[in-house]
């Protein structure tokens, strides 16, 4: 009996401490380790268990393209798209083939037929196949876990491999693209592999997750109204819907963006007016109007305009193929690179030998073609792509599968500067803000069928309204079903008519975009700017070079940016009135009640008193050094440092209410730590972040130092005392691998647990 309530007891004990353990399957321990997929050298294969069935869709796909009513008077183009009901997962194994590792590792997923067009399927000898959807449930290939396999010739073949690249190269959000040899059952042949539009994108070019917004196709290839195609519909959805998760304040910075890029759509319609007449879907450029809000696009949005332009790549430029990013922190749009069926290597192969004109990219041909911003970018498109290094860009290439010789790359380098130098010259009258009531008027055809659908998320209700908006009606909104309504999925409405059509707009019927927690924007000089909400005092002495924000109630947000800021100290003290009950503690998706974004950090203290954010003090895609950072009273964590690369000298922390140091996606060195009372973790290092840490005190945590996903971590001198787990190291997401954690010296006093580990990872410490 005494055997089993130790054994109960010491479960229960370590479950408490190992819930964030993911269930790695113990016979792939060696491919949750840190190994890269080599395109060049490994392989994939997928096994989809049920062939006889996936056979049996394919070819009901193929029978359907086949059929008379796909044919059209132009050979080149079917009144065809692969149905939604031809799109079912199914499930299946997927092995990955390490060729240097000599391993083969196997994971389950879910795989379906992906794409719409005819050119995502095929037949070879006899075989059927197709472009697919892989969702893998275990595992990840090189931090990837749901991705695609296409046809080449659906994107373009070396062409997407070209642009994916370089845009990748010059910093612009760019899926991860590559040729390799995928078997799909007995069926071999060369896919381009490319990432899903997802957290894991983001997350490889530093961004915080956010919005992702893509066209809206159900009343263009979807066809949905009444059976027909109606291009004015065609607004937009958010497509990662699910990062909502419940959070009001991720609600709200949603609806935000997807109201903007309405207005976008709206004023886009507008400025084709011919569109309202047609039924048919067809290619339509998204037309940007800047006057909508000022900055609401990011500084190098011109100059990504330029190079699409430049590699046309147009395709991605229409209103159903735009992928953007809402920057949750900056509030403004950043372009997702989708397929653009870019043409520039097709160029330069059929024109290498010959001295033809660029006839396509003269001024009188563009005009009407190119966009205002790709005019305003081409100098610094320029500029970029000049500044390509050549070997460096050739390797990047030739691991993608794309081989191109240095001459190769110059010449198609002389290409696009030649087509860019074009734009510079050519004159494009600003676009005029229109009347937007006139896009609703011309909607009349179809008042029978459509309804505008608006959220009010403070008051936890949406209105519905009719075409002209003469007949309205407001519903409770139950937040279960936020996620469909952005994006735009309605099937969750009760006694819903099914002739009729919905439709989110946005926040009101108003139009009104001004957001009720405006910020104010100090600048303390040049290099430095200090953007706040009204519910922050602030005390600038210009002389000290000192700073003291005062929170007035939970709600007040402080962002500082900028170049570089040198030798100040920062002082932050949090509202201790609770006055406010249950506030999102990541208010306007600000998760720091003191937030450095983007910034060079130099010789400066930073101090936080009694936080109520979940951060203290956030730091994202920072760098540089800093003094002393003295955090005390903290509701949630500490400081959270995310994308960033920061060496601090002196670190003190005195009672958070989750981890007291939380360290993400980046380097960070510290050489003298002591925390005291951390709810939860006293240091956590996760996401393939590498961290040094010398002369370390930690007492009263849950787990004195965590190292997670990927991450590496070496400490020196630690003291640990009180805690229950004194160094833990495990694999907490699928994305991500397996940790480690050295420690030179240790001692630690009063625990439970002195090192807890899962299976793969891996815990070193010299004195023990």
């Amino acid at each position: 009996m005494l055997v089993r309530v130790f054994l109960l007891f010491f479960f229960f004990n370590f479950s408490s401490v190992a819930n964030e353990f993911y269930q790695t399957n113990q016979e792939n321990i060696d491919c949750n380790k840190e190994i890269e997929f080599d395109p060049k050298e490994d392989s994939l294969e997928v096994n989809i268990l049920n062939n006889k069935r996936w056979v049996e869709n394919l070819l009901k796909v193929l029978v359907e393209f086949n059929h008379p009513d796909s044919k059209t008077t132009d050979s080149g183009v079917f009144n065809f798209r692969i149905k939604d009901k031809y799109k079912k997962n199914f499930d299946s194994k997927v092995l990955i083939k390490y060729n240097a590792q000599n391993l083969v590792c196997e994971f389950d997923a879910k795989v379906k037929i992906t794409g719409d067009g005819w050119w995502h399927l095929d037949w070879i000898n006899g075989e059927p196949f197709a472009s697919v959807q892989v969702r893998l449930l275990d595992g990840n290939i090189n931090n990837i876990v749901n991705f695609k396999l296409l046809l080449p010739r659906s994107r373009k073949s070396d062409n997407e491999i070209f642009i994916t690249s370089i845009l990748k190269y010059l910093n612009f959000i760019s899926p991860t693209t590559f040729y390799t040899n995928v078997k799909i059952n007995s069926f071999k042949t060369k896919y381009i592999f490319q990432e899903h539009l997802a957290k894991e994108l983001l997350e490889s070019h530093s961004l915080v997750e956010g919005p992702i917004l893509e066209g809206d196709e159900r009343f263009t290839i979807e066809k949905k109204l009444n059976k027909q195609s109606f291009y004015p519909l065609s607004l937009s959805r958010i497509s990662n819907s699910k990062y909502i998760k419940n959070d009001i304040s991720k609600m709200k910075k949603s609806l935000e963006a997807i109201s903007y890029m309405n207005e976008i759509y709206i004023q886009s319609h507008l400025s084709n007016p011919e569109s309202f007449g047609r039924t048919l879907f067809a290619l339509e450029k998204l037309n940007i109007n800047s006057k909508i809000v000022d900055n609401l696009f990011e500084k190098n949005f011109d100059t990504y305009e330029s190079i699409i332009y430049s590699m046309d790549a147009m395709h991605g430029q229409s209103h159903d193929d735009r992928r953007f990013y809402y920057d949750p922190v900056n509030n403004f749009f950043k372009p997702i690179y989708y397929d653009g069926k870019p043409r520039i290597i097709d160029y330069y192969k059929k024109n290498s030998k010959s001295k033809n004109s660029d006839n396509s990219f003269k001024s009188e041909n563009l005009k009407n073609i190119i966009s205002k911003e790709a005019v305003q970018g081409a100098q610094k498109a320029i500029v970029l792509i000049n500044n390509i290094e050549n070997k460096n860009f050739l390797k990047i290439l030739s691991q993608n599968g794309l081989s191109l010789t240095s001459e190769d790359l110059n010449n198609i380098k002389d290409i696009i500067i030649r087509r860019l130098e074009i734009f510079k010259n050519i004159s494009i009258e600003n676009s005029k803000l229109q009347n937007r009531a006139n896009y609703f008027e011309r909607l009349v055809s179809k008042k029978d069928y459509i309804n505008f659908v608006f959220l009010d998320i403070d008051k936890r209700k949406f209105e519905i309204c009719d075409y002209n908006f003469s007949n309205c009606k407001i519903q409770t909104l139950d937040f279960n079903y936020v996620e469909s309504v952005y994006a735009q999925r309605f099937d969750f409405l009760k006694n819903k008519n099914k002739d009729k059509v919905y439709l989110l707009i946005g926040k009101n019927k108003q139009f009104n975009f001004a957001n009720s927690n405006q910020f104010k924007k100090t600048y303390i000089n040049e290099n430095l700017n200090i953007k706040y909400n009204d519910k922050i005092n602030l005390d600038i002495d210009h002389e000290n070079k000192k700073i003291i924000f005062y929170q007035n109630d939970q709600t007040g947000r402080v962002v500082i940016s900028g170049k570089i800021i040198d030798s100040w100290k920062i002082i932050f003290f949090g509202d201790e009135s609770n006055k406010i009950k249950n506030v999102s503690k990541n208010f306007e998706s600000l998760t720091g009640c003191l937030t450095f974004v983007d910034i060079v950090l130099k010789n400066v203290s930073l101090s936080s008193k009694n936080s109520n954010c979940e951060d203290s003090i956030n730091l994202i895609r920072s760098k540089g050094n800093i003094d002393e950072i003295i955090i005390s009273n903290s509701k949630y964590d500490g400081i959270d440092a995310d994308f960033s690369s920061l060496e601090i000298k002196d670190l003190k922390i005195e009672n958070s209410g989750n981890d007291c140091l939380d360290f993400s996606f980046g380097q960070y060195k510290i050489e003298n730590i002591d925390l005291k009372q951390c709810g939860d973790k006293g240091i956590s290092v996760g996401e393939k972040s590498n961290a040094y840490f010398n002369n370390v005190k930690i007492q009263e945590t849950s787990i004195g130092i965590a190292s997670k996903d990927s991450s590496f971590v070496e400490a020196n001198n630690v003291n640990i005392k009180d805690s229950k787990t004194c160094v833990s190291a495990y694999k907490k997401k699928q994305e991500f691998n397996f940790a480690y954690i050295k420690i030179e010296n240790m001692n630690c006093y009063n625990f439970k647990n002195q090192v807890l580990t899962d299976e793969g990872s891996t815990i070193k410490i010299k004195n023990l």
